[in-house]
C-alpha cells in the first residue's frame, strides 16, 4: 500500500512539473519571433555539445548572445528561461525517487506524510518556531529543554528513547508535534501515533491472518523514529497490548532506532500497567532519557 502511494505521488509530482513547463513553452511558441529565437538557441546548444564531444572549437559567445535575446523576449511574454524547464519538487532526484543509484531522501518525507494520514492525523503539526515560553512558570528552563529536544532531532546521539511524562495540559503533545516537524524536516521516516490508535492496530494485527498482517506492524518497526503520544490512555487487551508493545520496543532497541513517548503516568504506574518487560524497554538506562513536567516546571528524573 505505502509503496504504491509513494510511486503514485512521485509520478504525480513529476508529471505536474513537466506539464507546467510544457504549457509555458507552448504558450511562448505561439509568438513567431520567439519561435525563431528558440529554434536558433536550441540548434546552437546542439552544436556546442557536438563540439565538446569531438574536441572542436566553438564560439560560446554566439550561444550567450542567442540566450540573452531569448531571455529578453521571454520577459516580454512574462516568462523566464527557467519556466520552460520542469520545476521538480525534489532537485536531487527530479521526482523519480532515485538519487545516486539509491532511494532519495525525499521518499522518507512522502512516507511520513502517508503514515500521518493513515493514522488519522490530518493536521499540520506545530513547529519549534511556534513556541511561546512565556506561558510557563519557568520559561527559561522550558526553553532550554525545547532547545535540547530540537538538538536531539538534528544530531545523532547515543540516547535513542525520549520519555516525557506529566499531567494533562502541560504541553507534552505540543512538544511531540514540534519534534515530529523537526524530524520530517531532517527527512527522517517518522511514524506518529496516539497510544489509542497503536492499541487498535495491535489488536487488528493479532486478529489478522492474511498477507496484510505484516503491513500493520511493519511501520512501527521500520521507521527511523516512532512517536507514541499519550501512552496509558489506551485500552489494554489481554495477550495483545503488553506482548506486541514489548515486541516493538525490544526490536527497535536491537535495531538502535528511536522512540519518543509522552505519558500522564508515573514510572511506577508504567511498570504496574505494562509489566516489568515493557517497563525495562521504555526505561532503559543505556538508551533512554526520562523527563517530567510538573506545573509547567521541568525536572529531569534521576
Amino acid at each position: 500500500m505505502i509503496d504504491k502511494y509513494i510511486k503514485d505521488e512521485l509520478l504525480k509530482r513529476k508529471l505536474n512539473a513537466e506539464k507546467i513547463a510544457d504549457e509555458n513553452l507552448k504558450r511562448a511558441l505561439k509568438d513567431e519571433e520567439f519561435k525563431v529565437l528558440y529554434s536558433k538557441f536550441k540548434q546552437l546548444q546542439i552544436d556546442c555539445a557536438k563540439a565538446q564531444v569531438y574536441n572542436k572549437n566553438f564560439d560560446e559567445t554566439v550561444l550567450k548572445i542567442a540566450e540573452k535575446k531569448l531571455v529578453e523576449k521571454l520577459k516580454k511574454l512574462n516568462l523566464t528561461l527557467d519556466s520552460l524547464q520542469p520545476k521538480y519538487m525534489c532537485t536531487n532526484c527530479n521526482d523519480t525517487g532515485i538519487f545516486k543509484n539509491s532511494e532519495c531522501s525525499c521518499v522518507n518525507k512522502i512516507k511520513s506524510t502517508f503514515l500521518l494520514k493513515k493514522c488519522g492525523l490530518n493536521f499540520v503539526p506545530h513547529t519549534f518556531e511556534d513556541c511561546n515560553f512565556s506561558i510557563f512558570d519557568s520559561p527559561k528552563l522550558i526553553e532550554n529543554f525545547y532547545e535540547k529536544m530540537k538538538k536531539w532531532c538534528n544530531t545523532p546521539t547515543r540516547i535513542k528513547n525520549i520519555v516525557v511524562s506529566g499531567k494533562s495540559g502541560v504541553g507534552k503533545s505540543f512538544l511531540l508535534e514540534c519534534m515530529l516537524s523537526e524530524l520530517i524536516k531532517e527527512k527522517k521516516y517518522v511514524v506518529y501515533t496516539t497510544a489509542f490508535s497503536l492499541s487498535q492496530n495491535l489488536l487488528k494485527y493479532h486478529t489478522t491472518f492474511d498477507k496484510t498482517k505484516e503491513e500493520i506492524i511493519s511501520p512501527y518497526l521500520n521507521c527511523d523514529v516512532l512517536i507514541i503520544d499519550d501512552l496509558g490512555s489506551e485500552p489494554i487487551y489481554k495477550n495483545v497490548s503488553e506482548e506486541y508493545l514489548y515486541l516493538i520496543l525490544n526490536q527497535r532497541i536491537f535495531d538502535q532506532k528511536s522512540v519518543i513517548i509522552s505519558t500522564n503516568l508515573t514510572l511506577q504506574e508504567i511498570q504496574n500497567r505494562y509489566g516489568e518487560r515493557v517497563f525495562s524497554r521504555i526505561i532503559s538506562k543505556n538508551f533512554s532519557k526520562i523527563f517530567n513536567i510538573e506545573n509547567s516546571d521541568l525536572r529531569l528524573k534521576k
